[in-house]
């Protein structure tokens, strides 16, 4: 599953909506977030213990008619490439 983003957070992290977090959960897939040409790639495992922030503050969506999401954070560690 791939899930773009445009911006880091202030303090590095990255922060990923809720129910996309479970929906890759459920469906065992790994995570691939993109940030310009950087990707980190987080397991389902990844995604339920190395969060770093939990906030309970509920956003709705302008977009996606009002759809009330959590956002949670990891720190954005992108993949490394070895040539």
């Amino acid at each position: 599953m791939d899930y773009p983003l445009k911006k880091l957070e202030y303090d590095g992290s990255v922060m990923i909506r809720d129910y996309a977090v479970k929906d890759a959960v459920t469906k065992n897939e790994n995570m691939k977030v993109i940030l310009s040409d950087e990707v980190m790639t987080l397991t389902p495992e990844d995604l339920q213990t190395k969060f770093v922030s939990r906030p309970s503050r509920i956003h709705e969506s302008k977009f996606e008619n009002g759809l009330k999401y959590k956002l949670i954070g990891y720190n954005w560690e992108p993949d490394t490439i070895e040539l």
